[in-house]
């Protein structure tokens, strides 16, 4: 009867632990490492935002911390900012910038980004300027759209290499 009694227990503590365990699996924070490409919406019409497009820009997000901003030109790619990036909530990361050619006013500056998770793989990020690479007073949000690069089931026909 004891043995009985404590296989009953072992069992519903290790079911027990188990549903912990499950509910702290649900609160894990999204993670960003990947591919991602930057979008853009294209219309006709000036009222409606239109079609999702891709463009020739890619952020990098390493599962070492490390970003890296990145373009293809007709000539090659060329990296326009690099440096490391921390999550710093559910909804945001920190961009330690090392060197940005496109904003040289954030290099070696933290740059806080809130991201919003979308269907079909979609993130939009929003980060705040405060001034212009010459000091000027910007006082803007930027908002920007990236699609996460996903690997494709089948090698495709049409590609460029």
């Amino acid at each position: 009867m004891k043995m009985r009694n404590f296989i009953l227990m072992a069992l519903m503590m290790l079911v027990a632990s188990g549903s912990a365990l499950a509910q702290k699996t649900e609160k894990v924070p999204v993670s960003l490492n990947g591919i991602w490409q930057m979008c853009f919406y294209r219309s006709n019409s000036p009222t409606v935002a239109g079609e999702l497009k891709t463009s020739n820009s890619l952020k990098i997000l390493s599962d070492d911390g490390r970003f890296t901003n990145m373009v293809m030109m007709p000539h090659g790619a060329i990296i326009i900012g690099e440096g490391r990036y921390e999550m710093t909530s559910e909804n945001s990361y920190t961009e330690i910038v090392e060197r940005n050619l496109h904003l040289p006013q954030l290099n070696g500056k933290k740059n806080l980004m809130h991201f919003e998770m979308m269907d079909e793989g979609i993130m939009v990020v929003k980060y705040f300027l405060k001034e212009d690479i010459n000091g000027n007073k910007i006082d803007s949000w930027c908002y920007e759209t990236w699609k996460k690069v996903e690997m494709s089931d089948e090698y495709p026909e049409n590609i460029i290499r």
